[in-house]
Parts: C-alpha cells; sequence; structure tokens
C-alpha cells in the first residue's frame, strides 16, 4: 500500500474511532442545558461577532479548520441570539483542533467532572497583539461559560509548536510545570476526543516510528493535506524512565485530596517504570487496536485502559493479592454505579452505559449481592470503617511510593525536576500527612458533595468525669428502623462542629443539624448562627490554594475568630478561639482564657493580610455573643479600622496605627511590605516610642475610647502636610505637647503645668527656628515659613473633647514673652567622629564644645548653675546641624525634633546625677 492510501485509509480507521467516543462523550451528557453550551465552544471559536460572547475589538484570530456548525448548535444559538447569521468565514482558519481530553466519554465521568479543552493553534501566523486579543477572546468565552452551567470548563490554548517539544498550557495550579513532560502527550493522545479540526498526524502513521522517521513522512505529505487534514504535534515514540517518575510524583500529590483521583494513574506509571521494558505506551496500544480495527469497551474507554493495565500490572507483580481488592474497590466507587438498583432489570440494553460494564466487571471479579450493597451503601459507613478503609488504601499508596523512591538515586533528575517543583512536591506532601497539635483533620470521603442533609450532634458519657460529643447521622435499614452512623467523636463540641464545616459534610443551605445538649447548656440559636457563617466563610475563591503559595513560608489564608462560643455574654471575655486556614492548606483551632492574645491575632490578621490584600470580609470574620453589644462591637471595630487603615489603605508613606487593650497600649507600624508589632504599659512609654520612632513620612491612625487615644485622632484629622502644628492638654501635674511636622510624625514633649507658658512659649519658637533651618539646607522643603499651628485639647467633665485653635493667641505671647536667654541652643556634629557629637550653648556663651552623649555627666555642673540661675536648661529652644548629608537634609524638620528629645532627655539625665 502506497504511502498516501496508507496514511487516508489510518485517518478513516481513526476518524470512526473518534466519532464512538464523541457519540458516548454527547450520550453522557445528561444535562440538555450543559451539553448545549459545551457543543457552541466551537461555534463561539469560529466568530467574532459583537452580539456572541467572546467579542473583541481590533483585528482577532479566528476560525477552526473544517468546522461545520451542527443544526442542533444552530438551534440553541438562534434561541440564545435570534439576530446572530450563521455564516462563518472559513478563509485561513486560525484554530487547527479543538480537543477534550480526561474522564470526558468515560466510566469516569460524572456531573462534576472536569472538561478540559485544548484549543490548538500556530502562533506564529498572527502579531502578538493578534495572540493577545484572542486569548481575551477565549477567557471571556469561558467566562461566559462559567455563568450558565455549574461545570468546571478550561479552554487551554497550546501553540502546537509547544506541543512539539512537550510543552502544555496546562492549569499552572493542577500542574507541576518540570514533571509532566512527555506523560501528558501519552494521556492526550490515549484520552483526547477531537471535537472538530485536524487529525493528529501521529495517529495515522505506522505504529512505532523514531521520531527522525516521523518528520521524514511529515514532510512527505502534500501542502494541501497539511493545511486541510492534519495537524503536527510531534511524535511519541518513547519516554524516559526519568519523565515517568517525575510525572509519578506529580500524580502521588493530586491524589493527596482526592486518592480515587489519581490512584490509578499512578499504577500506570509504576507499569511504566517496573514493567516489561518492551510493552508500549498505552496511547501506542490504543493505536494499534485502532489500526487493526479491533476496538472494544476497554480501547474506547481510557479510564477502563488505565484499570486494566494497572491490576493485570499488580496481579503478575504484587505479592500481597489483598490489595488488589483496593483497586477493585477503587474503580467501583470512583464509578458509582449502585448496582444494587439494578438487580432486577431483565432489559438490560436500557441500563446506562456505566451500569453495563461495571455488571460485566464484578461477575468477572465473583462479587455477590452482600459486597456490592455494602459499597452501594458506602456513604453509610461509621466512622471506624471508613479510616480502616482508609488505612488500606494508605498503605497501597505508601508501597507505590517507596517503589517509586528506591529508583530516586538511581536516576538523573536534575534535568527533569525543576527545584521549585521538588520544593512544591515536598511541602504538600508534608502538609498533607503531619499532624501537628490544635490541626483540623481532614475527612477521607468519595462524594462529589460530601454535606449531609440531616446531622445529630449528642454528648457521650465516657466516665464519671470524661465525656466527648459524637456527630452522627440516621438511615432507615430493611426493617424500617434508623440505624445510627457514626461520623466523629470529639471531647470539644465546638471542635466537632469546626470539623464538620471545615470538612464541608454540614452545609448552610443544604444540612440540618439536631444537637441534643443533655445536661449540657448550649445556646442552639448561637450554634447555628455559627455555623452557618461559617460554612458561608470557608468557601470558594477564599479557600483556593496557588501553587506559588508553597514557595514561600505558610501564612494565614483566612482567619475566623470566635469570642465566648459558649453564651458567655458577661461584661468580660472568657474564651477566644482562633481559627485559621494556611496558604498550605492546613487548618488550626487554637484556644483562649485572656483577651491579651487578641493583639497577636491582630498582629498576624495584618501581617499576612498585606501580602494577599484581599478585602476585610474575604479574609477575617468574627462571630461573638452579642454583636451589637459595647464590648464585642470595640473589638470588631478595632479589626476592621487596623486592617482598613493599614492593610487596604492606598497609601505611599509607613502608616501607624495606635489603640489600646486592658489598659495597655498597641502600636502596629506599616513600612513597605513590612509590618511590626510592639505593646506599651503606659502613656509616657506610648508616647516616647512615638518620639523616638518617626518615619521619613508616615501617617496615623489612633483608635480607642480612651481619652489620649480619642484626642489624638481628632487633632491628626487637622493635619496639614505643609506645616508643622502643636497641640497640648493639661494631664495631672504636666502639659503635654503633641507636634505633627509636615512628614505626618508626632513628637511628644511633656514639662512641669507650672512653667506651661514659658514651656509653649519656647516650643513654638523652637518651631519657628526649625521652619527656617530646614529651609536653609533643604530647597525643595514645602514648609510655610513662620507658619506653626496651636490647639488645645480640653475635655469637660462629661468627658467631651473640644479642640480650640491657639495659633494667634500663642503667636502673640511669643512676641511678648519669647526670651533667648533663657534657653539653650545646641550644635550637632553626626558625622565628625564615630558618634554624633553635641555642644551645648547657654546664656553668656557659655559651652560644653563638642561630646558625646556618654560624656553629658561632666555637664551637670555647667547645668545645674544654670538652672539655680532660673535659666530653663532643659528646653533647647534652637538646633543646628553642622554636617547634614543629603540624604539627611530631606527628612525635613523630622531630624530636629528626634534630636530635641533625645537631648532634652540626656540633660535631665545628667542633672540628676548631680
Amino acid at each position: 500500500m502506497e504511502f498516501l492510501e496508507l496514511i487516508e485509509n489510518n485517518k478513516q480507521k481513526y476518524l470512526f474511532f473518534n466519532e464512538i467516543k464523541f457519540q458516548r462523550f454527547q450520550q453522557l451528557l445528561t444535562n440538555l442545558n450543559t451539553k448545549r453550551i459545551i457543543n457552541s465552544i466551537p461555534f463561539l471559536l469560529s466568530l467574532n461577532n459583537k452580539k456572541l460572547p467572546g467579542y473583541v475589538e481590533g483585528e482577532t484570530p479566528f476560525g477552526i479548520v473544517n468546522y461545520e456548525v451542527d443544526e442542533d448548535t444552530k438551534r440553541f444559538i438562534r434561541s440564545k441570539f435570534p439576530v446572530v447569521k450563521f455564516e462563518i468565514n472559513k478563509d485561513q482558519p486560525f484554530i487547527e483542533m479543538v480537543a477534550v481530553m480526561g474522564s470526558i466519554g468515560t466510566i469516569a465521568y460524572n456531573k462534576k467532572s472536569d472538561f478540559d479543552y485544548w484549543i490548538c493553534i500556530n502562533s506564529r501566523n498572527v502579531s502578538k497583539e493578534s495572540l493577545e486579543r484572542f486569548r481575551e477572546k477565549v477567557e471571556a468565552i469561558q467566562k461566559w461559560i462559567a455563568t450558565e452551567i455549574d461545570a468546571s470548563v478550561h479552554l487551554f490554548i497550546n501553540d502546537v509548536e509547544n506541543i512539539k517539544q512537550n510543552i502544555f498550557a496546562e492549569d499552572t495550579e493542577e500542574a507541576f510545570g518540570s514533571t509532566t513532560g512527555a506523560v501528558l502527550k501519552d494521556e492526550f493522545f490515549r484520552s483526547s476526543i477531537i471535537i472538530t479540526g485536524k487529525v493528529p498526524f501521529w495517529w495515522v502513521i505506522p505504529r512505532f516510528v523514531r521520531d527522525d522517521e516521523y518528520e521524514k513522512l511529515y514532510q512527505r505529505l502534500p501542502e494541501e493535506k497539511r493545511q486541510k487534514d492534519f495537524i503536527d504535534l510531534g511524535n511519541l515514540y518513547e519516554i524516559s524512565r526519568e519523565d515517568f517518575l517525575g510525572a509519578a510524583l506529580f500524580q502521588i500529590i493530586k491524589s493527596l485530596g482526592n486518592p480515587f483521583k489519581s490512584i490509578i494513574k499512578i499504577g500506570v506509571l509504576e507499569k511504566y517504570l517496573f514493567g516489561s521494558d518492551d510493552s508500549p505506551l498505552l496511547s501506542q496500544r490504543v493505536k494499534i487496536n485502532i489500526q487493526r480495527e479491533q476496538l472494544n469497551d476497554t480501547i474506547l474507554d481510557s479510564y477502563l485502559l488505565m484499570f486494566q493495565e494497572v491490576y493485570d500490572y499488580y496481579n503478575s507483580s504484587m505479592e500481597d493479592k489483598t490489595l488488589l481488592n483496593i483497586l477493585k474497590q477503587n474503580l467501583y466507587l470512583k464509578i458509582a454505579p449502585q448496582l444494587s438498583k439494578y438487580m432486577g432489570v431483565k432489559a438490560k440494553k436500557s441500563i446506562p452505559y456505566k451500569v453495563e460494564v461495571m455488571f460485566r466487571y464484578v461477575k468477572e471479579w465473583g462479587w455477590d449481592d452482600n459486597v456490592i450493597q455494602e459499597l452501594d451503601n458506602f456513604d453509610n459507613w461509621d466512622f471506624n470503617k471508613i479510616m480502616k478503609f482508609w488505612d488500606l488504601v494508605k498503605r497501597f499508596m505508601l508501597l507505590s511510593y517507596q517503589r517509586i523512591s528506591m529508583q530516586l538515586p538511581s536516576l538523573n533528575l536534575a534535568k527533569k525536576i525543576s527545584e521549585t517543583d521538588f520544593m512544591l512536591l515536598s511541602r504538600k506532601i508534608k502538609t498533607h500527612f503531619s499532624r501537628e497539635k490544635d490541626k483540623i483533620e481532614q475527612f477521607i470521603t468519595f462524594k462529589d458533595t460530601p454535606f449531609e442533609a440531616i446531622l445529630y450532634v449528642e454528648p457521650v458519657n465516657k466516665g464519671l468525669n470524661e465525656s466527648e460529643w459524637r456527630l452522627y447521622k440516621r438511615n432507615t435499614s430493611e426493617e424500617d428502623t434508623f440505624v445510627s452512623t457514626t461520623i466523629r467523636t470529639e471531647k470539644s463540641i465546638l471542635r466537632l462542629l469546626v470539623w464538620t464545616v471545615l470538612n464541608q459534610i454540614y452545609d448552610h443551605l443544604f444540612t440540618r443539624l439536631n444537637i441534643q445538649s443533655g445536661y449540657s447548656r448550649i445556646d442552639q440559636s448561637r450554634i447555628m448562627e455559627l455555623l452557618n457563617q461559617m460554612s458561608l466563610f470557608f468557601t470558594g475563591e477564599r479557600i483556593y490554594l496557588k501553587n506559588e503559595y508553597f514557595f514561600n513560608p505558610a501564612f494565614n489564608l483566612l482567619n475566623f475568630i470566635i469570642i465566648n462560643y459558649d453564651n458567655e455574654v458577661g461584661d468580660s471575655i472568657k474564651t477566644i478561639h482562633y481559627l485559621y486556614h494556611t496558604s498550605w492548606g492546613e487548618s488550626f483551632l487554637k484556644e483562649y482564657y485572656s483577651d491579651e492574645v487578641l493583639s497577636k491575632i491582630l498582629f498576624m490578621i495584618l501581617r499576612d493580610g498585606l501580602k494577599l490584600k484581599r478585602g476585610f470580609d474575604d479574609y477575617c470574620a468574627i462571630n461573638t455573643p452579642e454583636p451589637h453589644k459595647k464590648l464585642y462591637k470595640r473589638i470588631t471595630n478595632m479589626f476592621k479600622e487596623a486592617y482598613s487603615f493599614i492593610v487596604e489603605k492606598k497609601i505611599n508613606t509607613a502608616a501607624r496605627y495606635v489603640t489600646n487593650m486592658n489598659g495597655k497600649y498597641i502600636v502596629i507600624t506599616r513600612d513597605g511590605e513590612k509590618i511590626d508589632e510592639a505593646i506599651y504599659p503606659n502613656i509616657i512609654s506610648l508616647i516616647s516610642t512615638l518620639t523616638l520612632r518617626p518615619k521619613r513620612e508616615i501617617v496615623y491612625k489612633f483608635y480607642g475610647d480612651e481619652s489620649l487615644l480619642s484626642a489624638l485622632n481628632r487633632y491628626y484629622d487637622l493635619f496639614q502636610r505643609d506645616s508643622i502644628s502643636i497641640a497640648y492638654e493639661e494631664r495631672g501635674d504636666f502639659v503635654f505637647a503633641y507636634i505633627i511636622n509636615e512628614s505626618g510624625n508626632i513628637f511628644v514633649y511633656f514639662y512641669p503645668l507650672k512653667a506651661k507658658d514659658e514651656f509653649l512659649v519656647f516650643l513654638y519658637g523652637f518651631c519657628l527656628n526649625i521652619i527656617k533651618r530646614v529651609k536653609q539646607v533643604s530647597m525643595f522643603s514645602n514648609l510655610k515659613t513662620d507658619m506653626v499651628n496651636v490647639y488645645c485639647l480640653r475635655t469637660d467633665r462629661f468627658g467631651k473633647l473640644s479642640i480650640i485653635d491657639e495659633s494667634n493667641f500663642l503667636q502673640g505671647q511669643h512676641l511678648l514673652k519669647y526670651n533667648t536667654r533663657s534657653t539653650l541652643v545646641a550644635s550637632i556634629s553626626k558625622h565628625k567622629g564615630k558618634e554624633t557629637l553635641y555642644n551645648i550653648v547657654g546664656p553668656g556663651d557659655v559651652s560644653s564644645d563638642f561630646i558625646a552623649a556618654g560624656n553629658f555627666h561632666s555637664l551637670s555642673g555647667m547645668l545645674n548653675e544654670l538652672r539655680d540661675n532660673a535659666i530653663h536648661v532643659n528646653i533647647i529652644r534652637d538646633l543646628v546641624f553642622t554636617d547634614l548629608r543629603k540624604e539627611e537634609a530631606v527628612l525635613g524638620s523630622t531630624l530636629y525634633f528626634l534630636e530635641k528629645y533625645k537631648l532634652e532627655l540626656l540633660i535631665e539625665k545628667a542633672m540628676r546625677k548631680n
């Protein structure tokens, strides 16, 4: 047979095979709307019409080689988009092939199966701009599908040149880029169904052809055949053991969340690794049978083919034959045919495809009705029985992993598995199997929707002083009596309920929960409100894990704070439960008995929230008995205000949040992507920190009902970026002055109340002097000359705060009373020696000469003598820097206020030592 005749003959054999698979795919789509939406994908890819989903402005490539619209799709499109015409431009279509792969069209398909489409193109045929618009088109179609049907549809754009090199556009959150290689091509060839477009050339060439021969055969094709009939996805002759091993590790990771999704695939890879060297790849076995025209369910159904190959391999190589039952049970539970419902059906031709196939298998395995009924009743197995079964599954998986890992030393994996992929693999394995204190264990379920319709919780006494809580469900037996099935037991009812929600056994829309509290005092309405809030919170995109998360230390992805869950409604906090879900997929429930921990929780939430930058309600939830009660409302508002200010607010400067709790002050500072936290026991330590830790630029937020914080928050709202402001208030025997400078920093100075007038006048004068100094050293300063705002903070006996503008008054006082001979001037050299040097000049030009901070004790005599002469020696009225550098000068007045504070502390300390 000549070459072209052979190719055409093999093409027709493949098309016959593909058509059978396509029709089975269509039959298994029992939901009519889903079927029509799915079948409209090629049509939407073939036009760029404003009235259709997927329209993109500008020159956008579209169209599929050889595509013809079927009548059912035409009727559906007319009903959905009545004015659309069906004229498809067939000149130079951009898409060469559209195919779907995976469990679609196989015995493993169910309503939760993903639709993974490959849209194969040649990107060299269009510009980068056009290609980007095509990506936008595909994305728009995918989004439209998501709004129309409840199914996961993924449209992967694959470039034919990349596919030839075994580079695929898979979901980055499912795939491990460096590990899949040619293994994915093998899976694509054996499981894919061509929806429309060209036939992969690999299917029509002789069975086993090396790469160089494949290229020669492809070059023999006439140009017309290449343009219309065949797509070149590259050859698949053999796959190295290194490629197989990398893919095996990937499959183990995929199997962690749902072992029955990938246990068969692990077996396939084991067979490839350790089976006979002359055994063909599964895709090659399919091709052999197509070309021999020997089609049966095993060849037509890629999932059955995988199972049969794995079963035959383990049957010949596994010493412990009892583990083969795991494979059989795995297949049965994965397919979920519920054969017991069809036992009495005589018309076998009318039963579903998967039921027909599984009847043949259970007959071959020799299963009796009792075995089948037990597996059909799997959802009602109790907790202990499930765990025994899970132990067998883990044993099977660990044996596979051990056999695979033994091959690691003998293989060169450096070129096959990247360092990041290996990190991803190892961290996912660790987090799945590790057991830690307070960790919420994962429930092993084999249902697509694990939630139950009705659940029960009751206390169980184990002894005089020990009890636990039991979660169970009830089922009706054949005798019409209720049989209860234990799902889980825990000592803490809250931990039991959290476990139930996080493992999706409870669903706020579907599940009814009955709590039998016994002698325990439980507020059931509070419990239900808590359950529903958690059920809504730990869902969807919020708990989605990105692969990139595993490349970094784990952080909190979701936070749920439960205060006084046992309905303690007093004016104090008795219990705090902190539930968080990490970026590595682990959940923890911590229990505390003091509200002091709230500041630590707040800090963690802000620190990790900065990484995600989600909205607060998508990141954190707080549950309290009486949310409108002052105690709980204040806590909730404190968290929201802090998060809004530190995380959500778009600012280009540092930010500092100050609040109080239990008489202590909490300061949280964000500088870029870094967050620091500090707690201070009193006002003095707080204001010292604010003064001594300025930033180049900063914004503040004060939150709390404490008088200082309320006053500072009101005062800070008056702050103007181009000026310096002073606000003062009387506190006991002292007057406190709060300065906000042009960069937003706060500096706090205090002085005995008896010298209030002199203190304020001298401070006002210092501000005027510093404005002049800043303007001299920095020509870019925006500080307004001779502009200092002054406010008086006054709280009446009812706690009402007043802010009085006294700028004009203090300006007049300054002109009348300012006496330069009663204060000190300091010169500062920051770079003369190894440390900063100070020269203090008093009245009569008495000078200390330049000394270091550690030598201020030598000035005590001079300072005390000045004080005896009624000189205010602990007030610096002016500062001069002798050698400011350019990067320091841009700090404006910040350095001056900071050094004034330090100097006055040094002077006070020196005077006390004498």
